[in-house]
């Protein structure tokens, strides 16, 4: 089974730029929201998370990323 893609926009800890992470081997998004976790550089804020392809395309035209 093919797991549904995590999209993840957040800021570094400097800066107001907003990055997207996309995650495809986790099946929720627990371990990325935990405050021990190690996928997202340290110190960086989470501005959305979505679940699913859409999210994806969705977040790359809110937020201008290429």
């Amino acid at each position: 089974m093919d797991n549904i893609p995590i999209a993840v926009a957040y800021k570094k800890r400097w800066g107001n730029k907003v990055w997207l992470k996309i995650f495809k081997d986790l099946k929720t998004p627990d371990k990325i929201i935990a405050p021990k976790s190690k996928l997202l550089p340290e110190g960086s804020n989470i501005v959305e998370i979505g679940v699913g392809n859409i999210f994806i395309e969705r977040y790359k035209k809110k937020y201008k990323i290429k």
